[in-house]
């Protein structure tokens, strides 16, 4: 059995090439690359709050979880939520009983979404080595340009369950990688242990995702067996048996805990409303419907692998010139080829579209760039690009430097406290500065030509580093809503909260009230309910608070009045971050026990 991906045609890089390009990472160790990369996954992890939309929901389910201990079907505020299985939930409840005692809950759960992040990375390292003939040095690139793509950073810098899909997907293809690349068949049962924590984190949308590359692989590895004698076809079914063993028993228990447990109605919103209405889009109720956008993805690919596009669009214009000459294209290409496409059409065929689907994607999208790292060191467009790369980073490092002397001229729609943070200088954007100098540096250096690709790695991560301190930043101080919520709560006694119904809250308001304030607020859904507690005709609560995602007042209250059959009264009301107020009403002959 050969042990390198090389059955049927060249390799996707040469010896000649591999050794030609040693010194693209010669010149910056692979130790200070990994580093690098840390740093990237690291920085603005910890030092900032929740943001909406998602943050807040993802992370009270998680606290409710480690105070319930119910890790199988989570509840947000009280109510079962089930649109996401609970894996992800789970291990940040985990963390947050562990070590939230010594740092904050929200660190805790944001070491989640880190370590599902390492683990990524470092899945994809040996998934590349697995594809590229062992070599360790370019396969570090691969893993660099991953985490300084833009989506990477994106989705593993948010309190969401994508970043545990990302991880269980490209671990499961590693897997099958071992199984079909390297002839160790037994990989097939790691192979369905990683496909159920895909399906554990997403639910079904996690297998399908791996279905494509897993189908590509089996076709090549079911070919090279053809004509060999040596194969035993019960070490090979068993395997596979086992492997779908596995994924059956882990998926399959907790479907069947859910619908045993959970009831009708709730299996009904989790499969029928969530998985089938999302897919053919009929839940139009839960959002992200995108009718008649079949490049939607195509665009979404652009910007989430940014900066490398360029680096992609090369490799694939390699891949159809070939197709176009019928010249023989590596097996490893192939297999790139059909994953990332493949999954492209397939995600293009769903009603519902959203760009963070596109995350367990971006790993494949790393690895089609080593093949083109020969083209790029020779090719002056792609130079060209580099230099304007390093241009604009080095521009926005040094607007971030001095963006506190420039704060008078900032549009004066950003909110107040992002404002005041953004006309402070001080050690953040000294540290931006520092990023900068280095970025230049790195620019004057592009005239040795082994040096584009390394020095467009370390002018991303210094521009992530300056985009973490000082915009990003502020932002955290625009969209938090952790002041908002406890100056509303707080002057409310805990006693009279048993007799407060809310009315109109998200998900996100929700999450708001339990994480922030320890406050679970009961719902009503109708507005002939409403109305009934305004009038005190209702047997348990009093008043209301109506919660509405509209930052001027004078609507909010028109909102209201048309909700209200009967006089009221305001006894609060409190804008939450920028987009959204909240007001408590009562009707005025109203009173508490």
């Amino acid at each position: 059995m050969r042990e390198k991906f090389l059955s049927f045609s060249k390799p996707s890089i040469s010896e000649k090439e591999i050794e030609a390009n040693e010194p693209i990472v010669k010149r910056a160790s692979p130790f200070i690359i990994a580093i690098a990369c840390l740093i990237v996954l690291l920085i603005g992890s910890f030092d900032r709050d929740l943001w909406t939309p998602d943050e807040p929901r993802v992370a009270a389910i998680a606290l409710e979880m480690s105070k319930t201990g119910q890790y199988l079907i989570p509840h947000l505020a009280g109510t079962p939520f089930v649109e996401k299985p609970p894996l992800y939930f789970a291990v940040a409840a985990v963390f947050i009983k562990t070590i939230g005692q010594y740092t904050s809950d929200i660190n805790a759960i944001r070491l989640t979404t880190v370590l599902f992040g390492i683990g990524t990375l470092v899945m994809t390292f040996l998934m590349a080595i697995r594809l590229y003939s062992g070599n360790r040095n370019l396969c570090v690139l691969s893993v660099a340009v991953l985490v300084t793509m833009v989506g990477f950073v994106v989705n593993f810098h948010w309190i969401r369950v994508d970043a545990a899909l990302c991880f269980f997907v490209i671990a499961a293809v590693w897997s099958i990688g071992q199984a079909y690349i390297a002839h160790k068949i037994w990989y097939c049962i790691p192979a369905g242990l990683f496909s159920a924590g895909a399906f554990l984190s997403k639910g079904p949308i996690g297998p399908v995702l791996i279905v494509i590359p897993w189908f590509t692989l089996f076709v090549q590895w079911f070919m090279s067996l053809k004509g060999n004698p040596a194969v035993n076809k019960v070490k090979i079914v068993g395997s596979h048996v086992a492997g779908l063993l596995v994924f059956l028993l882990l998926a399959g228990s907790w479907v069947l805990y859910l619908k045993t447990s959970g009831g009708t109605d709730l299996w009904n919103h989790w499969f029928w409303d969530n998985q089938v209405g999302r897919l053919s889009g009929t839940a139009t109720e839960l959002g992200h419907i995108r009718r008649g956008q079949p490049f939607y993805y195509l665009l979404q690919m652009a910007g989430d692998t940014s900066p490398w596009f360029p680096l992609i669009i090369v490799w694939l214009g390699v891949i159809v010139t070939d197709l176009f000459k019928r010249r023989s294209i590596s097996q490893s290409d192939i297999f790139l080829l059909s994953w990332g496409m493949g999954t492209l059409l397939l995600l293009s065929l769903s009603a519902t579209k959203r760009g963070i689907y596109m995350a367990p994607l971006l790993p494949a999208f790393a690895m089609m760039c080593i093949p083109a790292l020969n083209i790029v060191i020779q090719n002056k467009c792609i130079r060209r690009y580099a230099y304007f790369w390093g241009g604009l980073c080095v521009c926005l490092l040094a607007f971030f430097t001095f963006v506190p002397f420039a704060a008078s001229h900032l549009p004066q729609s950003i909110p107040v406290p992002a404002l005041a943070f953004l006309r402070n200088f001080g050690v953040r954007n000294f540290a931006a500065g520092a990023a900068c100098l280095a970025s230049l540096y790195i620019l004057f250096s592009f005239g040795r030509q082994q040096q584009v690709v390394v020095g467009m790695i370390f002018m991303t991560v210094f521009l992530n580093i300056g985009m973490f301190l000082v915009p990003v930043k502020a932002i955290d101080f625009a969209k938090s809503m952790r002041a908002d919520t406890l100056k509303f709560t707080s002057p409310i006694p805990p006693e009279q909260r048993a007799y407060i119904a809310g009315y109109g809250f998200s998900e996100t308001m929700l999450g708001c009230f339990y994480f922030y304030a320890g406050w679970t607020v009961p719902q009503v859904t109708d507005r002939a309910h409403a109305n009934r507690i305004l009038a005190q005709n209702d047997p348990q609560y009093t008043s209301i608070i109506i919660a509405k995602k509209n930052s001027h007042r004078t609507k909010v209250i028109e909102s209201i009045n048309q909700l209200a059959e009967r006089p009221y009264q305001v006894l609060t009301a409190q804008p939450l971050g920028d987009k959204r107020m909240v007001f408590w009403i009562k009707g005025i002959d109203s009173f508490f026990p």
